[in-house]
């Protein structure tokens, strides 16, 4: 998609998960551990490396610690230090959470679970992936960084950031630095994407994600930004604070606060509040612009293209008449209510409603042409 920043990649940045520890995660922090039990493995021997007694452990390794169960290819357990090394096919489990690597150096004494390569943490609709990490089981506690990302899956949300925290029992993540969001429609064809410097993001009933500094949304040929902005996944709708701006090809909307209304991840709609002014662009060169203003401005969308806008209460109107290409003078008006209707990205017609007043200029009018 075009105009989209170079950091749509994924970013490499820093999460810490900070937890409470519930029912579902099987433990409390002030519970006395027992010790790293050694369930199966298809070959076992044991040897002796500088000293220190090691267990080679490969085939189906099972190991278990209160309700952490372990399971890997191959393992070396060094019992007078307390770690495990599982290597190959690696696979965590407790209560709901699921972690998966390439390899696991596991610490029974603190529970402390350091995995490298491909690592993968699953909660039911939740997904966090990276390159390395560290799960402090005892207080439900982890660090990951490189190629880090989140994923609401049941609602097709992803976020990546440079660093931040998440906090799964609370549903509730918090991310900094080039955060982005993206959201996938129904279609796959015109993916929102919300670029900003700080970002929110709740997986409880209410799915929000809180946007702030530096806001910029892109969906399909739409640009926005603003200073700060709420995205409510159930509605789908995206509320834009602090002098939001939005254009949309020649198209320029601006005001105090701004709603983005979807349907299926498809832009309908688009509310403006409060000093509201949307503006066509005609010709550059020749400094021609169409005008409406209004208390309130919506534009509809259908079909990914702009077809009609509506200023409501103080509304006014600047617009270049054509016909066939051809200038046939400016239209200058105020009412109650103002409808601009568009076709193939041109003006179609105008309706005036209520207390209606108006000035016709025709194309070889030489004198001073006064906006209402």
């Amino acid at each position: 998609m075009s105009g989209i920043p170079s950091s749509f990649q994924k970013s490499a940045f820093y999460v810490v998960l900070l937890a409470l520890l519930t029912a579902v995660m099987g433990q409390t922090g002030n519970q006395q551990s027992s010790g790293l039990e050694l369930l199966h493995a298809d070959l076992s021997r044991g040897v002796e490396e500088n000293g220190i007694p090691l267990k080679i452990l490969s085939g189906n390794v099972h190991a278990r610690q209160d309700s952490l169960e372990l399971f890997c290819d191959r393992a070396v357990y060094n019992q007078q230090s307390g770690e495990i090394h599982l290597r190959g096919n690696v696979r965590l489990y407790r209560g709901q959470d699921t972690l998966l690597a390439e390899e696991v150096r596991y610490f029974e004494e603190n529970q402390i679970a350091v995995a490298e390569g491909n690592v993968h943490v699953f909660r039911p609709g939740q997904e966090l992936r990276s390159e390395y990490l560290e799960y402090h089981y005892n207080t439900n506690q982890i660090r990951a960084r490189r190629n880090v990302y989140l994923h609401d899956s049941d609602n097709r949300v992803y976020i990546t950031a440079r660093q931040g925290e998440y906090i799964p029992d609370a549903d509730y993540s918090y991310v900094r630095g080039n955060a982005h969001l993206w959201r996938v429609d129904s279609t796959t064809t015109d993916t929102i994407h919300i670029f900003c410097r700080q970002q929110e993001y709740h997986f409880g009933e209410s799915r929000r994600a809180v946007a702030r500094d530096s806001v910029h949304i892109y969906q399909g040929n739409l640009h926005a930004t603003c200073d700060s902005a709420v995205y409510q996944i159930e509605e789908d709708i995206i509320y834009l604070m602090s002098e939001p701006v939005a254009i949309q090809e020649n198209n320029k909307m601006t005001g105090r606060q701004m709603q983005l209304i979807l349907e299926n991840r498809e832009l309908k709609r688009i509310r403006i509040d409060n000093e509201a002014r949307a503006v066509s662009l005609l010709d550059s060169l020749a400094k021609k612009q169409n005008t409406l203003e209004g208390r309130e401005i919506i534009l509809y969308i259908t079909d990914r293209e702009l077809h009609q806008i509506q200023a409501i209460s103080n509304a006014r109107s600047f617009y270049y008449l054509r016909e066939q290409e051809e200038e046939q003078g400016i239209n200058v008006a105020s009412a109650d209510t103002i409808k601009v209707f568009i076709k193939e990205n041109a003006l179609d017609s105008i309706s005036v409603i209520g207390g209606s007043q108006g000035t016709y200029y025709p194309p070889d009018y030489k004198g001073k042409i006064v906006q209402e």
